[in-house]
């Protein structure tokens, strides 16, 4: 990804982006939290 993205290196995109990646973790993890509870 980060050669695709035009960075020297892999930890120059996981700086960038890291913020969008654990947002994206935490809304994930509360839409499955939803459902579990709509089931039990």
């Amino acid at each position: 990804m980060a050669a695709r993205l035009g960075h020297a290196a892999p930890s120059i995109t996981l700086r960038v982006y890291a913020h969008v990646v654990n947002q994206q973790l935490v809304e994930a993890a509360e839409i499955f939290a939803r459902h579990v509870e709509d089931v039990a």
